[in-house]
């Protein structure tokens, strides 16, 4: 009688879960830079907004319906704001 063994098997298994987890780790971690780097991106773009509006004279912010001190805010709806539609 032959007695076999099943310890490739279980190594196999072992490497394919060890390969899994890895990907997931990596996966994980892409997200997070992507999610980080769009924030980063979002603010960037509302400074640069900001930087221009701030550039207006008092005469142009008016006729926008903009006060100085509400440059920031509107330089940040400006930029997030998400249309959807009618």
């Amino acid at each position: 009688m032959r007695i076999t063994s099943n310890t490739t098997g279980s190594r196999t298994y072992c490497a394919r879960r060890t390969i899994e987890d890895t990907l997931t780790a990596v996966s994980q971690t892409i997200r997070k830079l992507r999610k980080s780097f769009k924030k980063l991106w979002i603010k960037f773009q509302i400074r640069q907004m900001q930087s221009v509006l701030q550039e207006l004279n008092d005469e142009q912010l008016d006729r926008m319906s903009i006060k100085r001190d509400g440059i920031k805010e509107h330089a940040k709806h400006l930029i997030t704001y998400e249309y959807d539609g009618l």
